[in-house]
């Protein structure tokens, strides 16, 4: 073959090796024989890593679906407890980041991040895989209304005939100020929210408490705000019972209600007498089945098995018991729960664990530096409502900003790319 003819059929050769798709080799991360599919493997073309049999199935995706963790679809996890930390905030023992696309909500009202206060509970529902990031955080008041009795001796007020119980180490923030008082400082008549976790039969563990109001300058009118089960329906006398709280309410808002149903009543006070404007089914916190759940509460015995927070716990033989064994399930324990939704309202038990404080469940402990002169994070009533968060370095998203430190008073918002 001439020399000049060599030449030219190399560079033919090479021309062709350069040209996309010549060769339809097979994309590693993609499609199978010069298929071109996506990382996602559209049509099961495409095999992603940690995918199943050409499905494209992603970490934590469904069915081939391609969805993303936290994705629609039961991908995600939805956590149920109290605001223990910030930076940005934890449940649970958990870190959750808020982002600017993070929602909030406050007795279904929608908040900021400002809203949020230690103690506040909380429902969030977040994105899995990584580090978890917060899509919605939903504060719940366990009740708000006019205080009418209070036992300094005791540490325990009592709100529309709901009695609440404070711990040693609470505090009472006040209204739209960085103030916060000692308990002794509570006093009938004045007007508060409190966030807490339900004990039955009228008894709360109050987290937190905000002043709304105090007693001398309290409004001709003022919010009403009562969560709990249904536990007396008398539509002759047009009165419900919620816990320990007897109301008298319009006969047409008791029609669709029935015993033993988590409900929300809402209302004002006017000239001292309590007035029922709505009573609402609450809002069903584990809907997305296969979602991770993380819930931090008291058991209670229901009709078809043990229930915390008005959910179904499903145990089974290979549910683990730390601090006790399954003999230990008894109404009124406070237990924290793991598992994972199985059906809206269901959650299939993966682990129970007794004796827990919600305050610091699972909470990783800070470093020496960061925590007081007492060794302990958390402020006496003496000392204000949020602990001194000098916290360590958290591994964040990558970002081109530079990291922002976290705020004492407020929760750290994430910046978005």
């Amino acid at each position: 073959m001439p020399k000049a003819l060599r030449w030219w059929s190399l560079v033919l050769i090479l021309v062709l090796v350069a040209l996309p798709g010549a060769w339809a080799l097979p994309d590693p991360a993609g499609g199978i024989g010069g298929s071109g599919a996506t990382p996602d493997g559209i049509g099961g073309t495409g095999i992603h890593p940690g995918g199943i049999g050409g499905t494209g199935i992603q970490p934590g995706g469904i069915g081939g679906t391609g969805i993303q963790p936290g994705g629609i679809g039961g991908t995600g996890i939805t956590a149920l407890g109290v605001i223990q930390r910030f930076g940005s905030i934890y449940v649970n023992g958990q870190e959750y980041a808020l982002t600017p696309q993070t929602r909030y909500s406050v007795d279904g009202a929608a908040g900021t991040a400002k809203d949020l206060h230690l103690g506040d509970r909380v429902t969030v529902q977040a994105a899995a895989g990584g580090r978890a990031i917060a899509q919605e955080v939903r504060v719940d008041h366990a009740v708000i209304g006019r205080v009418t009795e209070v036992d300094t001796a005791k540490r325990q007020f009592t709100i529309l005939g709901e009695t609440l119980q404070a711990n040693e180490k609470i505090s009472i923030a006040v209204r739209d100020s960085n103030q916060s008082l000692p308990f002794k400082a509570l006093q009938a008549g004045d007007i508060v929210s409190v966030s807490g976790l339900n004990r039955g039969s009228g008894y709360w563990l109050a987290t937190a408490i905000t002043r709304l109001y105090p007693a001398d300058a309290a409004p001709a009118r003022v919010p009403l705000l009562l969560r709990g089960q249904v536990s007396a329906l008398d539509p002759g006398q047009d009165t419900l019972a919620v816990g320990a709280t007897r109301l008298r309410v319009n006969g047409a808002l008791l029609q669709p209600l029935r015993v033993g149903q988590s409900v929300v009543v809402r209302g004002t006070y006017a000239d001292g007498r309590a007035q029922v404007e709505s009573v609402t089914p609450a809002a069903l916190a584990a809907q997305d089945v296969g979602n991770q759940v993380s819930l931090v509460g008291y058991l209670d015995r229901g009709d078809n098995g043990w229930t915390s927070d008005g959910m179904a716990l499903d145990q089974n033989a290979r549910t683990i018991y730390h601090n006790g064994d399954a003999a230990d399930m008894r109404a009124g324990s406070l237990v924290a729960i793991s598992g994972q939704v199985k059906a809206p309202g269901v959650i299939a038990v993966e682990s129970v664990t007794f004796r827990v404080n919600p305050m610091d469940f699972d909470l990783p402990a800070l470093p020496q530096m960061a925590r007081g002169a007492r060794g302990d994070w958390e402020q006496s009533e003496n000392e204000g409502e949020r602990p001194e968060v000098n916290s360590p370095e958290i591994e964040r998203p990558d970002v081109e900003r530079p990291e922002v430190r976290p705020q004492v008073e407020r929760p750290e918002i994430l910046d978005g790319d």
